[in-house]
């Protein structure tokens, strides 16, 4: 019997599951609170660990975020007028995005009424950490906007932006012939990572051919969290390398 093997296993899944546990007595008991208390229920859209349940507390305050969406921890989406942000299936809010569908700084100053826009975020679209997407902005479908960027106007589908104010700076087309080129050159700098959060398929897909190429890129089961669910990893790597 190799009992180190069986030692980090049991570490691993000790863990696993006592967070499992602990997750899901936290999830329901926040998720009261938040009911409760509407300042609670803003705060916790944003910070609740759990994106599933940030989602679900998103739509009580009435954004319209869709069940194949991904928002990450961090996103402040529009306070006042939660109703006028759409984010469609499989468009992702990487942390700390700002999304904005009302302008009342004007009003704020002056007896002017404040402005309402639609704010949609695309299908398969990804938002990088720390962009704002002012009011009445559409991001398109299968797009991409650089972290830090601010985006005052709409961004046609696949295209992506970046800067403050964001510009195009290239096609999501000659972005992925660009990423398999450098993963030509350096594979050990990439991971193989199914990843339920992008659409199924895209318009682009048949310039995907790395697969079909045979470059070998590095499994992200390699990657470590840096908890004790490391050492199921390591246990399972152990048991291959065995083989």
């Amino acid at each position: 019997m190799d009992r180190e093997y069986y030692s980090m296993l049991a570490k691993g899944y000790w863990f696993l599951g006592r967070n499992i546990l602990a997750g899901k007595i936290t999830n329901r008991v926040l998720e009261l609170v938040a009911l409760m208390d509407y300042r609670l229920l803003m705060l916790l859209s944003m910070w609740h660990p759990d994106q599933e349940t940030r989602k679900r507390l998103l739509r009580k305050r009435g954004v319209q975020v869709a069940d194949k969406a991904w928002v990450d921890l961090g996103c402040w989406i529009e306070m006042t007028t939660p109703q006028s942000v759409i984010i469609e299936d499989y468009a992702k809010l990487a942390y700390g995005v700002i999304v904005f569908a009302h302008d009342a700084a004007v009003n704020s100053v002056v007896d002017l009424p404040m402005r309402v826009k639609t704010t949609r975020i695309g299908y398969n679209s990804a938002v990088g950490a720390r962009s704002i997407v002012m009011p009445g902005v559409t991001i398109g479908e299968h797009c991409g906007v650089v972290p830090g960027s601010v985006v005052t106007k709409d961004i046609p589908d696949r295209t992506v932006w970046g800067g403050d104010p964001a510009r195009q700076l290239f096609t999501s087309e000659e972005l992925g012939l660009a990423w398999q080129a450098d993963m030509k050159v350096h594979p050990d700098l990439y991971y193989d990572h199914p990843n339920e959060s992008r659409g199924p398929s895209t318009t682009f897909d048949h310039i995907l051919t790395w697969r079909e190429e045979g470059i070998k890129v590095r499994d992200c089961r390699e990657l470590r969290t840096g908890t004790p669910f490391d050492y199921i990893l390591e246990a399972k790597a152990r048991k291959e390398k065995s083989r």
